[in-house]
């Protein structure tokens, strides 16, 4: 007993032991070591065997040599040969696919005897062999065969279940219906195993159970392997319900093949030195000036993009709203979850929960929008991580190169990564609002480089305002401006007055020439000039001093096509503070009639109050480009709706674009100042600027009484107007009213308080009008 070896090959899969049956049989007995030899002889012998017929029923074949079926010797196609094509022939004639229990047969009783272990006894594999074969081909008999399966049945079209299951099933089905008979068959053919295997129930469902153990700890353990890989691994993945994450490649540029207005050639991106330039050529810059786009890690993980999606789900579900995500939108900035809230709930109650989500999901901010043409909400949360986008990304893509548009800047990459580009001229103007750091001066920065790389100094120019004195100055003396950059805001009031003549001026030239906008006009001239002829005018220069009539004489109307003027307003706030009226008036006269002359107008502030951003102003520009700001109020008075104040900052962006009334979210492109300056240098080196020294001359605009929108606080005529004009006209209309007051002299000349009370102050103390009585009025003692 002491001696006994231990039976190899059970194991205990339970809680409880149970000793296998082969066990218990051979308890209290030993078999000799010859015994032992030739029983593992045997045991290998039957493996053997068990693998021939394998080989020989996995490569049956019609075409070999069989019982019914006859060919020579050479045709045999079975890999065991001729005895293994007989042999899989007549197993699979009579029982069909239950010939494999043949197989598993010969490999039990090879595994008994290599592990030294009992099988069952040869009575009762008498009786459950035959029962096993039995049921086990009715039971394949009553399932069509398969398609591709080579005739089964031996080619007798038995099918699966051979010459016995079709007995069988002929036999019994007809009896016990088609469901019955199955049900039969199968627990006969699980009473056959057990009694067959020796196996108990017990033993069965402790051997489930220890199996369904070991596959939970494995797949486990495998899925926090997967998991840790995936973690190493440059992040590209598609998700089960969303969009891949964008990639940023590097696009191949061609060249633009446009035949009727070739652009300039752009300098070679590998050119080192700047090339010799002939006469009244110019480069545009190359590409090469600009930073190489960064490598930059993948963005947010499949799975926490998905623990984010149930956490939305959650949170939501904890404040009363029931909703599904069903689609996640990853980008390079933001991820979008699509919402898809439940019958009955409101949009406004999910967009009201946005700063409390934010709280839950531990982000700076969360904006909570529709998507038109869909169902759903918009949940656009940030990344844990945002990737830089440079300007070069942009400028270096077909989508740039070919946009048939003169004016096409780069605005950034949408939510999903994608490229987007505007056409100024579309535009036609723009307000850009934004707080200090928001990114409002490089999407700027960004617009002009954009301008710089597509358009001449003999397409494009420039008219630049900086207040500030800090932002533009960088573009002092670039060929495309038509005067240095304005710091002055009383000079800034000036050369907008200039504009607007100069918008006349061309509207004379168009009306002159029978077109209807700047393409129209450029487009003659370049005809008239190909056909050796330029534009003119009749002029009339004098009289003839012999008839007395009038002398007229042609005089040309035109030397070179007209370029597009960009005007530039870096902060709006400091223009308004010093000559509000003037360029109140000026701006308002531009964004309504300058589009067709080919002017437009950039107009950029970091404080958008009502103030500043006056109706007259707000309601000529239609494109509006709104950065971070600091209220709701103030995104109202830029974008005539909320959420802007939910930005993130550093050229995140919202886009409303003229004619649209859908907020299109943005990242704007970088552009550093040393990006911008090796640029600068670059258009320097090729030429002068040509600047216009009548800008300055035109004046202050004069704004007609009654017209206008509301001041700032200054006025044209008392900040830069003549003082002693000024006094004139205020002295005309008290003498001619017959009363005098300061908020009357307001009303009547348009000018501010303090204006109105020197005024008053100076009459008095000249004797026009008396002292103010008791009440504060006074009394007007000179007559006109």
């Amino acid at each position: 007993m002491a001696n006994a070896r231990k039976p190899l090959g059970r194991v205990p899969l339970g809680r409880e032991s149970v000793r296998a049956p082969s066990e218990r049989s051979r308890i209290g007995r030993r078999p000799s070591v010859l015994a032992e030899r030739f029983r593992e002889g045997w045991g290998v012998l039957l493996a053997v065997a068990a693998a021939y017929l394998l080989l020989s029923l996995f490569t049956y074949s019609p075409q070999d040599p069989g019982f019914n079926h006859a060919g020579p010797a050479v045709a045999v196609y079975n890999m065991g040969g001729w005895l293994g094509a007989y042999a899989a022939d007549g197993l699979l004639m009579v029982f069909g696919l239950a010939g494999f229990v043949w197989v598993l047969w010969l490999a039990f009783h090879a595994w008994n005897a290599l592990t030294l272990q009992d099988g069952p006894s040869f009575h009762l594999q008498v009786v459950t062999l035959p029962l096993f074969l039995v049921a086990s081909s009715m039971l394949l008999y009553v399932f069509e065969p398969l398609p591709n399966w080579p005739v089964v049945g031996g080619g007798y079209g038995f099918g699966n279940g051979g010459l016995v299951g079709k007995f069988v099933a002929s036999q019994i089905l007809p009896f016990l219906g088609h469901v019955g008979g199955v049900m039969v068959m199968t627990a006969l053919l699980v009473l056959a195993l057990l009694w067959f295997t020796g196996w108990t129930l017990a033993e069965v469902r402790a051997s489930c159970v220890w199996v369904y153990q070991v596959a939970m700890v494995t797949g486990i353990a495998l899925g926090r392997w997967c998991r840790r890989m995936w973690a190493r691994m440059p992040e590209q993945f598609d998700l089960p319900l969303s969009h891949p994450l964008p990639k940023r490649g590097r696009p191949v540029v061609v060249k633009d093949d446009d035949e009727d207005k070739p652009r300039r050639p752009r300098a070679s991106e590998k050119q080192a030195a700047l090339p010799l330039l002939v006469e009244g050529q110019f480069v545009l810059p190359p590409l090469d000036l600009l930073n190489e786009p960064k490598e930059q890690e993948g963005g947010e993980s499949e799975e926490a993009l998905q623990q984010n999606a149930r956490r939305i789900e959650a949170e939501l579900r904890n404040f009363g709203v029931e909703g599904v995500v069903t689609n996640i939108r990853p980008g390079p900035v933001i991820t979008v979850y699509e919402l898809e809230p439940a019958a009955g709930v409101k949009t406004s109650a999910i967009v009201n929960l946005q700063d409390d989500l934010a709280r839950a999901m531990s982000a700076l901010s969360i904006r909570i929008t529709t998507i038109p043409g869909k169902s759903v909400l918009g949940i656009e949360v940030p990344n844990l991580k945002r990737q830089f986008l440079g300007l070069r990304e942009l400028l270096d893509t077909d989508a740039f190169e070919h946009d048939g548009g003169k004016l096409t800047v780069a605005l950034g990459v949408d939510t999903a990564g994608i490229p987007a580009f505007t056409d100024i001229s579309k535009m036609p103007h723009a307000l850009i609002a934004g707080t200090t750091g928001s990114g409002k001066s490089v999407a700027i920065n960004a617009f002009i480089i954009s301008l710089l790389y597509r358009l001449t100094p003999e397409q494009l120019k420039f008219v630049m305002v900086d207040p500030k004195m800090l932002e533009l100055s960088i573009y002092n003396d670039i060929p495309h401006l038509i005067t240095p950059v304005i710091t002055d805001p009383n000079k800034a009031a000036a050369a907008l007055n200039w504009v607007v003549k100069e918008m006349e001026s061309r509207y004379r030239l168009m009306s002159e020439m029978g077109v209807k906008n700047l393409a129209g006009f450029n487009e003659k001239f370049e005809q008239l000039q190909a056909e050796g002829k330029m534009p003119t005018k009749l002029v009339q220069v004098g009289f003839d001093l012999n008839t007395g009539q009038p002398k007229h004489e042609e005089q040309p109307l035109a030397t070179k096509p007209l370029p597009h003027i960009v005007v530039i307003i870096d902060e709006l706030a400091d223009l308004m503070m010093v000559a509000g009226k003037a360029v109140e008036f000026s701006i308002a006269r531009l964004t309504q009639m300058a589009r067709a002359s080919g002017i437009h107008l950039l107009v950029a502030t970091q404080r958008p109050s009502v103030d500043v951003v006056t109706g007259l102003i707000k309601a000529n520009i239609p494109t509006r480009i709104s950065f971070s700001v600091a209220s709701k109020i103030d995104s109202r008075t830029v974008l005539d709706s909320m959420g802007a104040e939910a930005l993130l900052g550093k050229g995140d962006m919202l886009h409303l674009a003229n004619g649209s009334n859908t907020l299109q979210r943005l990242h704007g492109a970088f552009v550093s100042e040393d990006e911008c300056a090796k640029v600068v240098t670059y258009l320097k080196s090729q030429g002068q600027p040509q600047y216009v020294d009548d800008v300055f001359k035109a004046g202050v605009a004069v704004v007609p009484n009654g017209k206008g929108g509301g001041s700032a606080g200054g006025d044209e005529m008392g900040e830069d107007g003549d003082p002693e004009d000024l006094y004139a006209q205020a002295k005309d209309v008290v003498l001619r009213e017959g009363k005098a007051s300061t908020s009357f002299l307001q009303r009547a000349l348009k000018i501010g308080y303090n204006r109105a009370a020197d005024l008053i102050d100076k009459m008095e103390g000249e004797g026009l009008i008396s002292a103010p009585n008791h009440v504060g009025k006074r009394e007007v003692v000179a007559r006109r």
